[in-house]
């Protein structure tokens, strides 16, 4: 799967749901500088997931990570590019939507939503850990490093 990670050129990246991301978009501004402080201070930021449409990408999951990317002046973000169109991606989208209305219901308590996220730092083999909202540990995380220290030894 590494090799589906590229560093794509910030320009060629584009939102299927703006068609001007800048002006048209209010991103969580909190956020945003919040990973533009990771970025100037070269801590690991997690790849945005997109697929490629002709000669772009569009974004299935990292506006925030993109826009912040892009405000920082950086002209490259680390990329996972899946397979099919925009389209195909529709049930993971409404997927994230789903675990992020759970989320805000349960205060973050769960933090479900960061699951593509945590996802995109596996591929990666990068233990990711949301310093935003603090990642709660669950049993189940432990039971897969398990499993996943007995296939590699």
């Amino acid at each position: 799967m590494k090799k589906n990670i590229k560093q794509i050129n910030i320009k060629q990246i584009k939102s299927k749901w703006y068609k001007d991301i800048f002006a048209e978009w209010q991103p969580d501004r909190e956020y945003v500088e919040f990973i533009k402080k990771n970025i100037q201070e070269k801590q690991y930021s997690t790849p945005i997931v997109v697929v490629r449409e002709g000669d772009f990408f569009y974004i299935v999951n990292g506006h925030h990570r993109y826009y912040a990317h892009a405000e920082a002046g950086e002209k490259t973000i680390k990329c996972i590019v899946i397979e099919g169109t925009f389209e195909d991606s529709e049930p993971l989208r409404k997927a994230e939507v789903l675990l992020k209305e759970f989320d805000q219901k349960t205060e973050y308590r769960y933090q479900l939503s960061g699951y593509l996220d945590r996802w995109a730092a596996a591929v990666e083999e990068h233990n990711f850990v949301n310093r935003y909202r603090p990642t709660y540990k669950f049993r189940i995380y432990k039971f897969l490093k398990k499993i996943k220290d007995k296939l590699k030894g």
